[in-house]
């Protein structure tokens, strides 16, 4: 005898009902609060993907506002841009596939218009509306950067122009380069390419600075009175060992040679022996001052390998022991010297569009101390003054068999408002960076 009722039977459907809606409940609640993030975040999450793919990147303009990326076509078919092709190690690039760089990774969030207010929400996850970014103006001269690239050519190496009283960089040079325009067609090629055309040498350059140190050496060297520049300096010109050859002045000096005459000629003897008076410590402290030993603040990647500390002194001073430098570095410092030894902070953004539309200036960067007084700067600055061009030209060895050229000035000569530093690489032959320098100089001197 069947003792359930259908009334049973029913009770008994009803909680297989509800224990059913209460699996899916929580199954909802897990997936969609707990794992909610997890799953949003996730690279293949078709939403994610096509929400990025919508994204209306601000624009990156140059200091007179002329367009250098932005993001051209339709909502559901949007490309970012490069109007000048060449101009990838200075601006960086954005790609779906591969990320960003350069300026675009340093300002991402605001090239992209991330918002965290209720209204920016409701309208990109309720109503769907478009993420619109902001622009951002920097302080790259469109004309001067091109100049700056065609003067290169095919040479191998870097180049920095920066206002010496600001530090705004006005052109950023790092060669080979890439077009950012293809670069998910050639991603695959520049990373494996030995020559590394990804890497932005102009900022994260390591170069070994051979005589290019002379000037700021001399500098802080007369601020301690630890030379005269009139004091005679014995046996100039003697041969100096390093890495196997033999250096001497690069241009022939008097038999009676001063420390002025020591510059003019570029010679390391001389410095050997100012490094071995001035000891580890003082030439620490000298680099330190110039900045030499600290990584600019920029909104770009920067990082280098961390410095050996300095271990011989008198390689130290003639560049060949362990400091390396990039060119910015190396151009700040120079700025240093024609700005009466106070030494720039670089800066690279002068604008940032807010979440109104409207342009919103950034602070100049502050100085970033006094490497050296005023009258040593001026006094070096004399020294360097030949026939109206302020320069120094030297060639700089980077290891057992190669060296590279290195082109110094600040112009114009006679109230620096500008420091140019160009480094060719693997070059004994210093008319090419010369060309590249003096090109340079006249292509400012133009705009002035």
């Amino acid at each position: 005898m069947n003792n359930h009722s259908p009334q049973t039977h029913l009770h008994k459907m009803q909680r297989v009902i509800l224990l059913g809606f209460l699996a899916v409940a929580l199954s909802l609640v897990f997936w969609s609060v707990v794992r909610g993030e997890a799953i949003l975040a996730r690279d293949d999450n078709p939403r994610l993907v096509e929400a990025e793919l919508r994204i209306q990147r601000g624009r990156i303009l140059d200091r007179n506002g002329t367009v250098l990326a932005h993001t051209v076509g339709e909502p559901d078919a949007l490309a970012r841009t490069y109007p000048f092709e060449t101009i990838g190690p200075a601006v960086g690039y954005y790609s779906f596939r591969h990320g960003t760089a350069g300026l675009e990774a340093g300002f991402d969030d605001v090239l992209r218009g991330e918002q965290a207010g209720f209204t920016a929400v409701f309208n990109q996850q309720i109503l769907h509306a478009p993420q619109v970014g902001r622009d951002v103006q920097i302080t790259l001269d469109a004309e001067l950067q091109a100049s700056a690239e065609a003067l290169f050519g095919q040479a191998q190496g870097a180049l920095v122009l920066l206002e010496v009283g600001t530090g705004d960089i006005l052109a950023m040079v790092s060669h080979p380069g890439y077009d950012p325009n293809r670069l998910d067609e050639n991603f695959d090629e520049l990373v494996a390419d030995e020559t590394a055309p990804l890497l932005n040498r102009a900022v994260q350059g390591q170069y070994q600075p051979g005589l290019i140190l002379q000037p700021f050496i001399l500098a802080a060297a007369l601020d301690r009175d630890r030379i005269q520049l009139e004091g005679q300096v014995l046996n100039a010109n003697r041969p100096v060992p390093v890495n196997g050859e033999i250096k001497r002045c690069q241009t022939t000096p008097p038999d009676d040679a001063t420390w002025a005459d020591v510059l003019r000629h570029r010679c390391p003897g001389p410095m050997q022996d100012l490094a071995d008076r001035l000891g580890l410590s003082g030439l620490d402290d000298i680099f330190m001052r110039f900045g030499f030993t600290t990584q600019p603040d920029l909104p770009l990647n920067t990082a280098t390998a961390a410095l050996e500390p300095l271990a011989d002194p008198l390689q130290a001073g003639i560049g060949q022991d362990n400091l390396t430098v990039s060119p910015l570095q190396v151009a700040l410092a120079l700025a240093a010297l024609g700005n009466d030894g106070r030494l720039p902070a670089p800066r690279l953004v002068t604008a940032i569009e807010d979440e109104n539309g409207i342009m919103q200036a950034q602070p100049p960067a502050p100085t970033a101390g006094d490497a050296v007084t005023g009258r040593s700067a001026r006094t070096i600055r004399q020294l360097l003054n030949t026939g109206g061009t302020l320069s120094f030209v030297v060639s700089a060895l980077s290891g057992p068999d190669s060296r590279n050229g290195w082109y110094l000035a600040l112009t114009p000569a006679d109230q620096p408002q500008y420091a140019i530093v160009v480094v060719v690489e693997n070059s004994a032959d210093l008319d090419v960076v010369r060309t590249i320098g003096e090109g340079l100089e006249t292509a400012v001197s133009s705009q002035r």
